[in-house]
């Protein structure tokens, strides 16, 4: 999997454009500019968002969770290359470069696929979370030979499978509060942190944007096209 070269800052400032015409909900996904997005599995997505993003926030993903016995909040940041080395490399594990597998269970050959972000979003619309994990599991079983009798008993072995073929499917941090030693975990919801990322990037880009055309008389395009380290040259000689 590759996620191609970094955006240059015209074709971010172009993807923020189009994405904010988005829900907000599907505006990290739209920075991939893929119509497939989601439609991919859930690790393949955050790879490609965090190998896009990366760059924007620093090489840094922080997130944010209150403790449930005290309230007090609770902040961990990971560095995107540790997140990206979770991820299986399909080069030294070709058996898991396909998004459909087979699993063993209890003389039950079961045939499955990797969830989607698209997966994710009709799961949260099911209702109480055992409705969302089953609806989950029936969008991601393909074929159960010999059927199953009890499709809730093979709940967690499947959700275990997926989540060894899928490391970076669920991206969650156990913590444990300073306060009152109480534990919790915080889920890092990856396309969020990287709208953010770009959305932040971007406002700045359009900042120096507006000081040196106000200065110069120069267009967007023409700013932009003057590289970050030029551009930086020139806004320190602006007043």
């Amino acid at each position: 999997m590759s996620a191609g070269p970094p955006l240059t800052e015209v074709e971010l400032v172009h993807a923020w454009d189009l994405a904010l015409e988005q829900p907000d909900d599907v505006r990290g996904l739209s920075l991939l500019g893929r119509a497939d997005a989601d439609r991919l599995p859930v690790g393949e997505v955050t790879a490609l968002l965090l190998a896009v993003a990366g760059g924007w926030a620093g090489g840094r993903v922080a997130a944010t969770v209150d403790c449930p016995s005290c309230a007090e909040l609770l902040e961990v940041t990971l560095t995107v290359a540790d997140l990206l080395a979770a991820a299986p490399d399909p080069a030294t594990a070709p058996e898991r470069d396909g998004r459909s597998f087979t699993l063993r269970w209890q003389g039950h050959l079961l045939t499955l696929r990797l969830p989607t972000t698209a997966d994710l979003a009709g799961a949260a619309r099911a209702g109480d979370a055992a409705t969302a994990e089953r609806w989950l599991f029936d969008a991601c079983l393909l074929d159960a030979t010999p059927p199953l009798t009890d499709p809730a008993a093979a709940l967690p072995a499947v959700s275990a499978a997926l989540a060894d073929r899928d490391p970076l499917g669920v991206v969650a941090v156990a913590l444990t509060c300073p306060g009152c030693a109480g534990t919790t975990e915080a889920l890092l919801d990856v396309p969020a942190w990287a709208w953010q990322a770009a959305d932040t990037r971007v406002r700045r880009l359009l900042d120096e944007v507006h000081r040196l055309a106000r200065a110069y008389g120069w267009s967007e395009a023409e700013v932009l096209g003057l590289g970050p380290h030029r551009r930086a040259a020139y806004l320190e000689r602006v007043p």
